[in-house]
């Protein structure tokens, strides 16, 4: 099977705190992992840096053996790791299905 996606190291500070500290594992091609923890873990610091919301201080993130650490969100979905958000704002006008597409017309 192969390695969707690999995190190795990741680490970020704001000022004083340390919010995520040399996270590091690997989700396989069709596995469902759980990233879950207390509130303040880090979890959302976590996917922001995964997804290019956040920059890294250290470590490292590869999608389909591509380095992606550091990349734009809008980059980093065109090299096929897209996410959604606890409240999600759909496009009014519309279908269900033209809002989740929306990310497909990114991928190169």
């Amino acid at each position: 099977m192969a390695e969707a996606l690999v995190i190795s190291g990741l680490s970020k500070r704001f000022g004083g705190l340390r919010a995520v500290q040399d996270v590091s594992f690997t989700v396989q091609e069709n596995e469902t992992v759980a990233l879950i923890g207390p509130n303040g873990a880090g979890k959302t610091t976590s996917f922001h840096l995964i997804t290019g919301f956040h920059r890294p201080d250290s470590g490292s993130v590869s999608a389909y053996g591509r380095d992606i650490t550091g990349l734009k969100p809008h980059d980093i979905c065109a090299h096929g790791l897209v996410r959604t958000f606890q409240v999600a704002k759909p496009f009014g006008a519309m279908t269900v299905l033209d809002n989740v597409m929306t990310g497909a017309f990114l991928r190169d």
